[in-house]
């Protein structure tokens, strides 16, 4: 039996990131909720999975936090580095990134691979056999946000 195979578009690619994103977050969070006081945990968490993602967009308070902090979210990226799956998953999501960046035509060949150098560099990138399909990684991401503790992350609602 053969199967279409259906290419993921650009707006599943980019969910698939934000769900990359949430999870590692949620991961985050649910580790530093045991020694930190969540307001803190929550900043902690959010600036170590902007880092990892090469995500922008940062609040002024959020700005701030990542400035007064540098040095506790270094120790963090850098205590990931036995976090296989967190790897696995930053990996393959900043090579998506490049490829969509590639396909697209909207990249500076000198710049593209930063994010992934400077991974590599903390030591947060995994080797792996085969660079992922826009496919798998769409799946892969799902599965990962479904296995992750999101739930304590989410504040709760006062009303």
């Amino acid at each position: 039996m053969n199967r279409r195979q259906i290419i993921p578009s650009s707006d599943d690619l980019f969910r698939a990131e934000k769900q990359v994103f949430a999870g590692i977050f949620g991961r985050l969070y649910a580790g530093y909720i045991v020694r930190y006081e969540p307001e803190y945990a929550s900043f902690l968490a959010l600036a170590v999975a902007r880092i990892l993602l090469s995500m922008p967009g940062e609040s002024e308070q959020a700005r701030i936090f990542m400035e007064q902090n540098q040095d506790r979210i270094r120790q963090e990226i850098l205590a990931l580095k036995d976090e296989t799956e967190i790897r696995r998953m930053v990996t393959d999501t900043l090579i998506m990134k490049v490829v969509a960046l590639h396909k697209a035509g909207g990249c500076d060949t000198d710049s593209v691979g930063e994010p992934i150098d400077r991974i590599r560099t903390l030591g947060i990138y995994l080797e792996g056999n085969q660079p992922p399909t826009p496919g798998s990684f769409v799946r892969t991401a799902s599965r990962f946000l479904s296995s992750s503790p999101i739930l304590p992350a989410i504040p709760q609602w006062k009303g």
